[in-house]
């Protein structure tokens, strides 16, 4: 976590890293975070208060008193808390600001682009459920984020939600295998690898039939792989060719699994009101199954879907060492201010670190 006197120390340089003063002037008038300026004075003193109040993890009140030190301003925590409400929306089009900067820069990485997709969720104070969800792409070569989005809780993983360049590879876990979502890659001409259960897709033979998946990971006994292919179908009635690649999990990944699907079905009681799991749940537990628009080798894409852990860690990172999931503000518009001053420090923070490890010496720069 951030505190006062790194935000002090370094201000100017970390400032230059979001654009001009005058562009943060504009856009603060424009999104309505810096109409008065009788306290607050400035974009780059209000930019302050919000990196104060977000990641250096401040209340409203040591806000109020820390400005006044800094002589950014005399505050009542009232008027600290007015001032935030009002700058969600510019932080968040400050945030848009650096990741669009990243995707204007020239990569000399060779290959194909990985992109990572996932999702955390973040409860505000007093509540026993998810309130909010961001929702982020990654890029595992470079270790930064290419693009988030800050949405309420409501608003579940769709790949549609995705930016799609032709030729990027996108790699998402179950919560991202949905039809439309994959038709929406290939349309883009983009590459998808999704882990999916046995019910996640309508899935169709190159003939038309109903594709069994619960019936041929039963078939196949002890076997320990197989590879199909299908046709997945959307509600609208598109459809999108893919390799469906399956692999037995590890004896003790499968008792793991069987025990969370066991006492998932428990709790909620859905097949028949009896607390015990569908029989296809328990078959399709002991195998990882991938769906790829890809023709590599089964090994490669399952390496290539291992990397997923990078966005784990990536979200690890920010709730760890940023505490973004300390969230103390029932207020949408103010815990929307907080959220996204956490965002905007993480990004600050993966853009040092990237520029770190392109100075010599790097193995980065050695292996380029």
């Amino acid at each position: 976590m951030l505190n006062a006197s790194q935000l002090d120390v370094g201000w100017k340089q970390l400032l230059s890293r979001l654009g001009s003063v005058a562009d943060l002037e504009a856009t603060a008038k424009a999104r309505g975070a810096l109409v008065r300026r009788r306290e607050i004075k400035s974009a780059e003193d209000l930019l302050r208060l919000a990196l104060a109040y977000g990641p250096c993890g401040m209340s409203l009140r040591t806000v109020a008193a820390w400005a006044e030190t800094m002589g950014l301003g005399e505050l009542s925590d009232v008027a600290a808390l007015k001032r935030l409400r009002a700058s969600a929306n510019w932080l968040q089009e400050i945030a848009g600001g650096l990741l669009a900067r990243r995707l204007r820069c020239p990569s000399v990485a060779r290959g194909r682009v990985i992109r990572l997709v996932d999702s955390t969720t973040i409860s505000q104070p007093g509540s026993d459920r998810a309130d909010w969800r961001l929702h982020y792409s990654y890029d595992p070569r470079s270790g930064r984020a290419t693009d988030c989005e800050l949405t309420t809780a409501q608003v579940g993983e769709h790949l549609r939600r995705v930016k799609v360049t032709a030729g990027d590879i996108w790699v998402g876990d179950r919560g991202y295998a949905k039809g439309e979502g994959l038709h929406h890659l290939a349309q883009g001409k983009a590459d998808f690898v999704v882990r999916v259960s046995w019910n996640s897709l309508a899935l169709r033979t190159a003939r038309g039939k109903p594709f069994d998946m619960a019936k041929r990971l039963e078939l196949l006994g002890k076997a320990e792989q197989a590879e199909w292919r299908a046709i997945a179908h959307t509600p609208d009635g598109k459809t999108v060719a893919l390799h469906l690649l399956v692999r037995r999990k590890p004896p003790e990944a499968i008792e793991r699994e069987i025990k969370r699907i066991t006492e998932k079905a428990a709790r909620r009681g859905r097949t028949r009101r009896s607390g015990k799991p569908d029989p296809r749940s328990l078959i399709a537990a002991q195998f990882t199954i991938l769906a790829t628009s890809l023709g590599d080798p089964a090994g490669q894409i399952f390496d290539l879907y291992a990397l997923r852990w990078q966005i784990e860690i990536a979200f690890k990172r920010l709730k760890s060492q940023l505490h973004i999931d300390r969230l103390p503000a029932k207020d949408p518009d103010l815990a929307r201010t907080w959220l996204l001053a956490h965002i905007i420090a993480a990004l600050l923070i993966e853009d040092h670190a990237s520029e770190a490890l392109d100075a010599p010496p790097s193995a980065r720069r050695c292996a380029a």
